[in-house]
């Protein structure tokens, strides 16, 4: 049986790459067998992550401190309370951090400031039954593992391009990071598939509007070294005064395979369609490598967005990473990446602002990451 720490090491492991149907996105995400299983208590958690980087686009050029290009600086709280016969009671609460200034949390998408800002939910789970998550938590998608830089905004190509929407028209989104006032069911594993749906009615306090939600399903697949999944999303915006409310779709498919030795090999596809006329659609495709080699792991991806009918706005992204541990819980690391717009492209990466659109982006970032 784990005890606790080494739950607690676990759980703030997206460091490293290990292999469960979304386990480095959620700590307590229903596995087989339930890593969970027989274990009690509250356990304290997080990732430190700061380093310097320089970016350059266009005439923007900047050397700063950042923080979390490795892995998102973050703090947690997570419990587990067993009620016997395969029942238990779970909750996790999980704040980003910037090392730079000492600031915690940040704001959602509806504007709402809040301390705990990457997870805030309780659980009911059963090893039989499955789990019933109430609070914000991650919306239904694949599970980050398939992008060897973990979906980390700071920097992902992967994230950075799917999360472009602002070319596909006026309030164009795939929704936020994290999904609030939101229920979600989970299956237990079956015969190594497990589904989700999630639903959230996101209400809109203006007077005359009405409410925005957030609803989705995902399927996973587990066979030893393969992982496949699915999802697919339906985002209604939040109405503005100048701007209805209307429906988003975000859907996609991946998948991933495990080499001997640990080395991974990853396939995503992404599609951000809004339902409204006149707007565009955009794809991504993403094969990304990472490869262990003692201490050292080697990462790459390569991102090719495409805006439907649009070729001027197609992007490439590539990313390189390289991680050096120097300790179960401590790596230094380096990172490299370009992103080639066409001419009226916005592609970027790790928020790199662009000094007008069809600017290219190159980024290098040095840093250490430790967990706790």
């Amino acid at each position: 049986m784990l005890s606790m720490k080494q739950v607690a090491r676990l759980v703030a492991g997206s460091s490293f790459a290990f292999y469960s149907v979304g386990y480095a996105q959620e700590p307590f995400q229903i596995l087989g067998p339930d890593v969970l299983a027989g274990v009690s208590g509250l356990i304290l958690y997080g990732v430190a992550d700061a380093g310097i980087q320089y970016s350059r686009a266009g005439s923007n050029r900047l050397l700063q401190e950042e923080s979390g290009a490795g892995a998102t600086s973050r703090i947690g709280f997570a419990g587990v309370e067993q009620l016997g016969n395969g029942w238990s009671v779970r909750f996790n609460l999980e704040s980003a951090l910037k090392l730079k200034n000492g600031t915690a949390g940040g704001t959602t998408m509806q504007g709402d400031s809040s301390l705990f800002n990457r997870e805030s939910n309780v659980s009911l789970v059963s090893t039989q039954w499955g789990r019933i998550r109430l609070g914000r938590q991650y919306p239904t998608e694949l599970s980050t593992n398939i992008d060897p830089f973990y979906g980390v905004g700071a920097f992902s190509p992967l994230a950075s391009l799917v999360a472009l929407s602002s070319d596909l028209g006026k309030g164009a989104t795939i929704g936020d990071s994290r999904i609030s006032d939101a229920i979600s069911y989970t299956t237990p594993i079956i015969g190594g598939f497990q589904v989700e749906y999630l639903y959230a009615p996101r209400g809109v306090t203006t007077p005359g509007f009405p409410k925005a939600s957030f609803q989705g399903a995902q399927v996973e697949y587990t066979n030893g070294p393969l992982y496949l999944g699915a999802f697919y999303d339906v985002i209604k915006t939040d109405p503005t005064a100048g701007l209805s409310s209307f429906k988003n779709r975000w859907l996609g498919a991946g998948g991933m395979y495990t080499f001997k030795g640990g080395v991974n090999l990853t396939y995503e596809y992404n599609m951000t369609n809004p339902d409204k006329e006149g707007y565009l659609v955009a794809n991504s495709h993403m094969i990304g490598l990472s490869v262990p080699n003692g201490r050292d792991w080697i990462k790459f991806s390569a991102v090719y967005r495409t805006v439907a009918g649009q070729s001027d706005r197609n992007s490439l992204a590539i990313g390189l990473g390289y991680d050096y541990n120097l300790s179960k819980t401590s790596a230094l690391y380096a990172r490299l990446g370009y992103v080639l717009n066409q001419k009226k492209a916005i592609g970027s990466l790790a928020n790199v602002v662009l000094s007008q659109p069809g600017d290219d982006v190159s980024i290098v970032a040095l840093g250490i990451r430790t967990r706790f």
